[in-house]
């Protein structure tokens, strides 16, 4: 404990960031099943995106961060790479860092399971939101169905008739 209080303790004085909240994301990864060294490395990443403008709120950042560890499954050493990745998209493109962690969190996991990329996910999120502007609310309920379905013995089976192959 002594040392996620000085962590947090360095972290607000050096990067401006509310110990308050920083408090409150601990909560959050120790409630995850973080160790207290992976807390202290997932609290750095999360920190710094309070300096970025394309991160709202450090809470369900930390919400979105937990889901990127579960389902993506890299490990808290990646997870500033992985956030760095969602401030750019998000600098980038017309999406917003909420929304990306709003379908991180709603349909990951299954694009995960269908052989996807947390890169490659950013990459179709943020393709579909530009072209139709629909919220990650509409978006990632009908990603979660196209991915769920084309991983079925059955979808597969009736794609192979038309020689589309979906396991390859």
């Amino acid at each position: 404990l002594k040392g996620l209080n000085d962590e947090i303790t360095r972290l607000s004085t050096t990067l401006g960031t509310s110990s308050k909240e920083l408090l409150g994301v601990t909560r959050i990864l120790a409630q995850a099943g973080l160790q207290a060294g992976e807390v202290k490395t997932a609290l750095e990443a999360l920190a710094k995106t309070t300096l970025a403008a394309t991160f709202e709120d450090i809470n369900k950042t930390a919400e979105g961060a937990v889901a990127i560890l579960a389902q993506f499954g890299q490990g808290v050493g990646a997870l500033e790479r992985q956030l760095g990745a969602i401030n750019a998209v998000a600098g980038q493109f017309a999406v917003e860092s909420g929304d990306l962690i709003g379908a991180i969190r709603r349909t990951g996991g299954v694009f995960k399971a269908a052989g996807g990329s947390l890169e490659e996910f950013l990459g179709l999120f943020t393709s579909i939101r530009a072209t139709t502007r629909e919220s990650a609310e509409t978006i990632a309920p009908g990603l979660r169905t196209i991915f769920t379905r084309i991983q079925r013995r059955g979808t597969i089976d009736f794609l192979k008739q038309f020689n589309i192959d979906l396991v390859d």
